[in-house]
């Protein structure tokens, strides 16, 4: 485990401690009130209970935020850090000797999602329409939904090196600082996306 993570092991630790020390702090209090003094709950008792228990929630749903809900934002250099890999594509044939790049298999997609297939040196590869997408290099490069300053000067240098006909593959990890610690994501992969690039839409073979 990355070293940063341990400040949010620590962050836990401290919130069990402090959930820990309130429940028995409210118990304690009240026992005294009762029995030693003999006397009611008071509304201050209740709103000193309150403050706590308020305390508490606050620390929790604020590492669970931290921890599971918040969201990537691939633009924040200071904790995203993001990286390009650059993969030809090896040409397939099918039955009638036609050549593609990429498989659409219907078989296995779904009306939400489509399955695409590829080759790297002689490799299969499987990627769902979520974290992938086609690019037809006779179109304007385009990727929706995800923001990022795409390289277009070393996408233009690829097209030209391999054809038009290569995978770019983008990781965004989680930067080493306290808020990822914190979050308990340091180090870790926060997406992987792939943008399959090819030469025209008839090097798709979609299978039914």
């Amino acid at each position: 485990m990355n070293s940063w993570n341990f400040v949010g092991i620590i962050a836990w630790l401290v919130v069990i401690a402090l959930l820990v020390f309130v429940v028995f702090n409210i118990r304690n209090r009240h026992l005294k009130i009762l029995v030693e003094r003999k006397s009611k709950i008071t509304w201050t008792t209740i709103l000193t209970d309150l403050l706590e228990i308020i305390v508490v929630i606050l620390a929790v749903s604020g590492l669970l935020y931290t921890s599971l809900f918040t969201k990537v934002d691939l633009t924040n250099k200071n904790d995203i850090a993001v990286t390009y890999k650059y993969n030809p594509m090896i040409v397939q044939t099918t039955n009638d000797g036609q050549g593609y790049y990429v498989k659409i298999n219907k078989k296995e997609s779904n009306s939400a999602t489509d399955v695409y297939q590829y080759w790297l040196e002689n490799s299969k590869y499987t990627v769902s329409s979520q974290n992938a997408t086609i690019s037809d290099s006779t179109l304007p490069f385009t990727v929706s939904g995800l923001h990022l300053n795409w390289p277009m000067k070393k996408i233009k240098k690829f097209d030209s090196k391999y054809q038009y006909a290569y995978v770019i593959t983008v990781q965004a990890k989680y930067k080493n600082n306290f808020i990822n610690g914190l979050g308990l994501k340091a180090n870790r992969y926060a997406m992987e996306y792939r943008v399959l690039r090819v030469p025209a839409r008839s090097f798709i073979n979609v299978s039914k």
